[in-house]
């Protein structure tokens, strides 16, 4: 179980500055005899997104993790992006939709 399902960074980073970090939490919501979830992969396609930190690891039933994303806007387009993270309960990849819009410097 991933949440939140998408991370709005709004339009108050200014350009050139980086935005606080947000958040994803990773839980094997499974219960005590279920496998244990596999975190393979953790991407954002090369964007004004940066992983700031990870949580590749094998997690217990019942167990969670948190990786923090940022936005590093480079001029005033909107931008959007996806956190692709792929784990071996579901079989397929799942995503964080990403979007911000950076803010003119003063």
């Amino acid at each position: 179980m991933i949440s939140p399902g998408s991370l709005a960074f709004g339009d108050k980073t200014e350009v050139g500055h980086t935005s606080k970090a947000k958040k994803v939490t990773i839980k094997n919501a499974g219960k005590k005899k279920t496998l244990s979830v596999d975190i393979e992969m953790e991407s954002v396609p090369p964007s004004m997104f940066v992983l700031k930190s990870e949580c590749e690891k094998t997690l217990a039933p019942g167990k969670k993790c948190k990786l923090s994303v940022i936005f590093m806007p480079t001029d005033t387009t909107p931008q959007t992006g996806t956190l692709t993270i792929t784990d071996t309960v579901t079989g397929e990849p799942q995503s964080v939709g990403l979007s911000g819009t950076g803010k003119a410097p003063k």
